[in-house]
């Protein structure tokens, strides 16, 4: 086979490579919406998966983070309350100091240091007693309410297209040009091979 020949094929070869690469990456977002060409179906990767991503997202918020059981168990942990102690006592300190004696200044008259730390003892009790549950009721509420698990799967399924596809580009610049240039190289790979193959026989 002439040299021209071979190279020729190599170099048909490698363009392929390279053009195929190309539209793998372009496949990869186009067309956003499902489109039909002489009886296909045809619709990029990520759009067509972004459905199902979505789900599966949300499943794992739910699961793994927000679900009432995780957060009930969070609220229970007794480190929590050590967390809170402080800004809860500081608070029932300014209560017993300062607003009580305005609400009640007759009555403030006759509780001495010692009253006022029993009542600070009372209160810190029924708080620790009763906060719990009102946090565990009052996140359940919220969460049914709320629905982030929904909230997260109607905005990853509402992704801009144009605009992802845009960032992944400008972010994965070098790694589409490396791309490319494997999909070249292969394709003259294959082309050598060729070459190689006619010699042969």
């Amino acid at each position: 086979m002439p040299v021209i020949l071979s190279t020729l094929i190599i170099i048909i070869a490698a363009i392929g490579g390279w053009l195929l690469s190309v539209l793998f990456v372009r496949i990869l977002f186009r067309p956003h919406s499902p489109k039909q060409f002489i009886g296909f179906r045809l619709h990029g990767i990520v759009p067509a998966l972004l459905p199902g991503l979505a789900r599966y997202a949300s499943r794992i918020v739910e699961d793994e983070f927000l679900s009432e059981e995780k957060i009930a168990a969070k609220l229970d942990d007794p480190a929590l309350m050590q967390e809170l102690k402080p800004a809860i006592e500081a608070h029932i300190d300014e209560f017993l100091a300062v607003k009580l004696k305005e609400a009640f200044p007759l009555l403030s008259n006759f509780m001495g240091e010692k009253t006022l730390t029993k009542f600070k003892a009372a209160f810190l009790t029924e708080v620790e007693t009763i906060l719990p549950d009102l946090l565990k009721n009052y996140s359940g509420r919220l969460l049914n309410q709320w629905q982030p698990q929904q909230l997260l799967a109607e905005k990853i399924s509402n992704i801009d297209l144009q605009e992802l596809e845009n960032m992944v580009r400008q972010q994965a610049r070098r790694q589409t040009r490396l791309f490319y240039l494997a999909g070249a190289a292969l394709g003259a790979l294959t082309g050598i091979i060729q070459v190689f193959v006619v010699h042969l026989y």
